[in-house]
Order: C-alpha cells, then structure tokens, then sequence
C-alpha cells in the first residue's frame, strides 16, 4: 500500500486502492460525471430543506469527491465546503506542504492509519449537536491486509449550518482515536510557523573582552543594532576547553505570540553567574526589555506548546532544601509579569 505523505497531494494510486475496497453509493472510483451529478443534486437543495439527511448528503459528496480535503479542484469551492476556520487552518497546512513537505500530517484522516482501506459500505449517520451544528458519523470496517481482520472505526465531521444551497459547512474532522483534525492542523502550522516562516540571523559587528555589537538581520535586511555586554564573538568559534554553559550566547527565538521574535543573550556575570537578557524585536529598542542573574547558569528554550521558556537558577531560602540553589522557569507573558 503506498504510503500517503499528505492528506492535501491527490495521490492517484491510493485513491484507486481505497475506491477498490468499496461498495455501494460510496465507491470513491466512480466516474466523474457521477461525482459531478452528486454535487450538483447537493447545490440544488432548498434552504429550508437543511435537514439531517441533507447533512448526510454533504458528507458523501465531501467524501466522494474531496477525499484529499484540498486537491486541485478543491480552490474553486474552498469557500462553499469548509468554515472560516478550517478553511484557514487548511490553508495554512497547504502552505506548510509546499515548503519542502515540513508540515505533513504523515497518515489518511478518514482511516488514522498510513496504510489500510475501509471494506465494504460506510454506514452514515447523524448525531445533532445544536439547532446550528450536527455531527455526521461514518461508519466502517477497516482492513489493514486482506490477510488480517477488520475493526469498526468512526470518523466524525462536524458540519456548522450556513445560509447557502448547500446547507452546510465543514467545521472539523474527529478521527477515530477522537483527535480534532482542525486542532492538529493548527497545531502543526505553530511548529512550521516557528521553524520556517521567519528568517532571523544576526552578525557580529565588533567586540572586546567585555561588549560586542551585533545586528540582527530578517530576509537579508538589517532590522537593528545590538550593543550587548558581553563578548559574543566566542560562540562563534567556542574555545575547546570551554564547557557548553560556560559560553557567552545569543540567540533569536520566534514563536506564534511574538511573530517578530527575540534577540536572547547568555552572558557570563562576576564569578560563576549567567545574565539573561531580552530583546523585543517587534519594539526595536536598543535595550533589553527584561534581565536575570542566575546563580550559575541562564538559559532559554521552547517548549511544546511553542512558549518562550527562560531559566535561571537562585539560592534556594526555604527550610530543609534538598539543594542549595533551585531552578526557575519563566514562560513568557504567562509568568513574567511575576518576577518584572
């Protein structure tokens, strides 16, 4: 079975697969002019007929003939078929394809499987959620091999009420592990939002044994200029003897709050400490907007939600601790304001 890289690429072969596996009115191999009679029979419908079973009706079509949920032909109609958000999360998931394949959700939505077929008819069916949403089930017995047994699985779509002729909209997907497609979608956007879609770098203007001046550069055009109080030029070219924590650092952080991003810098301080300092790129103040000393160490990273987390260690002033200094971490605008 080939392996499907991406819910938006039409693979002809996959779908040629899955269409062999079914029965029915749900065969997703049938003839075009098949397909186009159903979405035509789907846009005719009254308004004031926008009942249950015209939200089964949706779902086949949507099924039928938008298996991929955004294919080629799907542009023409994105805004008749999907809500405002899932269009939006949908587009953003496109744009992550086209990048290089960074934002694959690696797996076929409607099976939450790589590799498998649905064998024999899908069984619709409707649940209401309120007098504006319903959610349309589809039921089925999916395969990995013809060699293996079939389970039941339920793929969900929540379909909002819209004040079209076709009744309604897509608004989500639940797969059959009770994922929400919408919330995967947007989530993978974050980490490609993150890792891509800014370019920052900086270079190393001139420096001294206690200063240096850096600019700070986004798609190839200097943004500002940094005069910091450390030496930065040796995390360039760190010196072999010197220990990971113990070099002066800078770094340049984006995240889906702060879209502009972060210059950070990690600079030794008196003895054995480590100084935090922030930039906000978006403000292009020369100065820092925000600064710590750590006992023995400053550092900055993100975290799973795409937070900006800086750490930093203090003396720990509590009864019966078990070490004498205590870590911190500090999320941006969640915990800042705490320690300001």
């Amino acid at each position: 079975m080939k392996k499907i890289v991406s819910v938006f690429l039409l693979i002809v072969a996959f779908l040629f697969c899955v269409g062999c596996s079914q029965t029915d009115g749900n065969q997703k191999s049938g003839s075009t002019q098949q397909e186009l009679n159903l979405s035509v029979q789907v846009r005719q419908k009254p308004i004031n007929q926008c009942t249950n079973q015209s939200a089964v009706q949706y779902a086949k079509a949507l099924y039928r003939e938008h298996y991929y949920l955004f294919s080629e032909s799907t542009p023409k109609m994105i805004d008749q078929l999907y809500s405002a958000e899932f269009k939006e999360a949908i587009k953003n998931h496109a744009e992550c394809v086209g990048d290089n394949g960074s934002c694959n959700l690696h797996f076929d939505p409607w099976l939450d499987a790589q590799d498998g077929y649905v064998d024999g008819k899908v069984d619709f069916s409707v649940r209401k959620r309120n007098s504006d949403t319903v959610w349309v089930d589809l039921n089925y017995q999916f395969r990995v091999h013809s060699t293996l047994p079939a389970r039941p699985q339920t793929v969900s779509l929540l379909l909002q009420r819209a004040d079209t002729s076709l009744c309604w909209k897509m608004d989500d997907m639940l797969l059959p592990n009770g994922a929400s497609m919408k919330a995967m979608m947007a989530s993978d956007y974050e980490h490609f939002y993150y890792y891509k879609k800014t370019q920052l770098s900086w270079n190393l203007l001139s420096s001294d044994m206690e200063s240096s001046k850096i600019a700070v550069i986004r798609d190839k055009q200097i943004i500002g200029e940094y005069k910091l109080n450390c030496d930065v030029s040796e995390s360039l070219s760190p010196e072999q003897q010197q220990l990971d924590e113990e070099v002066n650092r800078v770094g340049l952080v984006v995240t889906p709050s702060k879209p502009q991003g972060f210059l950070i810098t990690s600079c030794r301080f008196g003895a054995h400490s480590k100084q935090l300092s922030v930039y906000d790129l978006e403000s292009k103040s020369p100065y820092a907007v925000w600064e710590k000393t750590g006992s023995y160490f400053g550092e900055w990273s993100v975290n799973q939600n795409y937070d900006l987390v800086l750490s930093y260690d203090e003396p720990c002033n509590k009864l019966n601790c078990s070490a004498p200094f205590v870590r911190k971490d500090v999320i941006w605008g969640a915990d800042l304001k705490k320690i300001r």
